[in-house]
């Protein structure tokens, strides 16, 4: 293959898995403050085969041809001539940003502020699995606390201090297994939803309670929880609202219309919705490489796929199935 040439996996309109293709397309080049990445594996996202479906038009619209990914972990074979805090030889994860990422291929480009260093006790593997749905975790978990304690600074129970109650609903895949960490991190007391078939991981990852959604509606509970993270996005701020206290935070991952209605609508109300909007960062990356080092998060990975494999590996992560982290390996 030429040197200017990758392997990529390329989607060219929407469709099901099979529009996933592997081509031969132009190499990325590190400019400025970017670092070209030789990727080792990619993390696999929902958000992945929404963009393949044509959930998210027009915007996958405005690229024609697709490469996904937005997660990466590999090693770092070129920097821009105004990088400083990386160099040649590194290995590093990172979040891709831009409609679709890039992730799926032999290398990709990153600006600088959106890189860090792998936790040393990482495989390449394990490292993709985490940018996007640890951040994503970390930023709703600590943004929605952070909103309650404003809305009730001095709420206390029998004069000590409420201890914070997090509902995870989806606390098995990807993006939940984080929740379920970071909510135990924050010291609350974590409420998982997921399968029954999970409730040992769940358990292992934090949750001091477990709900099994195919048996009970935790809508319906006497329970109330001062923040429920709606993961999988299968439940409304209208259908939770009864099951969050006073001061509560509802926070989903779906940016659909409904959703942004109730985040205006709850913005002078007491209980809020919210909608998580991950951003990327190398700082968060780097806080989260040490609490991986020093053995307070774990990686679940549920399979690893080659990356000519996308296709299978889509069709995999849609069945709503998953335990943990899809993730694809390039081999060379």
């Amino acid at each position: 293959m030429p040197y200017d040439k990758m392997r990529a996996i390329v989607t060219r309109g929407h469709g099901g898995p099979k529009v996933l293709r592997t081509e031969e397309i132009e190499r990325p080049k590190a400019r400025g403050r970017k670092i070209l990445i030789e990727v080792r594996a990619a993390g696999v996202n929902p958000v992945d085969w929404r963009i393949r479906r044509g959930e998210l038009r027009p915007l996958s619209a405005l690229a024609p041809r697709r490469v996904p990914g937005r997660d990466v972990a590999g090693v770092v074979v070129a920097v821009g001539d105004e990088v400083r805090g990386f160099e040649v030889g590194d290995r590093v994860f990172a979040m891709l940003d831009g409609i679709s990422g890039g992730g799926y291929a032999e290398y990709a480009v990153v600006g600088e502020d959106a890189v860090a260093l792998m936790p040393r006790n990482l495989s390449f593997e394990e490292a993709a699995a985490v940018p996007l749905a640890a951040l994503t975790a970390a930023q709703a978990i600590r943004d929605a606390l952070r909103e309650v304690v404003r809305n009730a600074p001095h709420a206390c129970d029998t004069g000590q201090l409420v201890r914070r109650k997090v509902l995870v609903n989806g606390a098995s895949g990807g993006v939940g297994t984080f929740a379920v960490q970071f909510a135990k991190i924050s010291g609350a007391e974590v409420t998982a939803v997921c399968s029954a078939a999970n409730a040992g991981l769940v358990g292992e990852l934090g949750a001091y309670h477990v709900i099994d959604y195919e048996e009970e509606d935790f809508a319906r509970y006497e329970e109330r929880y001062d923040v429920i993270f709606d993961v999988v996005g299968n439940r409304s701020f209208g259908a939770c609202k009864g099951a969050l206290r006073s001061a509560g935070v509802y926070v989903t991952t779906e940016p659909g219309p409904r959703n942004f209605l109730s985040q205006l609508a709850t913005m002078p109300a007491h209980k809020k919705a919210r909608i998580v909007l991950v951003k990327p960062s190398g700082e968060e990356l780097s806080l989260l490489k040490q609490l991986f080092e020093v053995g307070r998060l774990r990686v679940i990975l549920d399979s690893v796929y080659p990356l000519e494999e996308a296709a299978e590996a889509h069709a995999h992560g849609e069945t709503g199935h998953a335990r943990g982290k899809i993730v694809l390996r390039v081999d060379r």
